[in-house]
């Protein structure tokens, strides 16, 4: 079964990766640093060039597909926008959800300003960070980039 993906159908936040390891269901993946635009050259705009003149570690990702593919290859691989998005609401409202509920419930249950509160807030941070770890195990597939081109131009 090819992972292949049809872009025409939804939004997809694009980038060039380098085939570094041939699985038997796909390849491990490493994207390229993008060196960034004119305007991040000129230390105006969106900062890509700053972040790629830092020395941060190549992300390995494994995309699972039937085309064949080397080592060494250039590949365009995508996520849809939409997914990006559910994501990162996840990450980041979450924990703001559970732990503002957990401060709530503390000034509702408790005193006005009882010394239980903010740790019901930390007990709620972390029980959303757990949540959300469990959610992570079990829907990490949805979020995994997928072969938009073997051979992008």
């Amino acid at each position: 079964m090819s992972m292949t993906a049809d872009v025409s159908s939804a939004h997809w936040l694009e980038t060039t990766a380098r085939v570094d390891e041939l699985i038997p269901d796909g390849a491990l993946i490493s994207v390229l640093t993008q060196r960034g635009c004119d305007g991040c050259a000129s230390r105006q705009g969106c900062g890509t060039g700053l972040l790629a003149t830092r020395r941060a570690r190549s992300r390995q990702f494994k995309v699972t597909t039937s085309v064949s593919l080397t080592v060494g290859q250039t590949v365009s691989i995508g996520l849809p926008s939409r997914r990006f998005l559910e994501g990162a609401l996840a990450v980041y409202g979450l924990p703001l959800l559970t732990s503002l509920a957990g401060g709530i419930a503390a000034e509702i249950w408790l005193a006005p300003g009882h010394p239980l509160v903010p740790i019901a807030f930390l007990a709620g941070l972390f029980g959303g960070a757990l949540c959300l770890s469990l959610w992570g195990r079990y829907q990490a597939s949805a979020y995994r980039p997928v072969l938009l081109d073997p051979s992008p131009t």
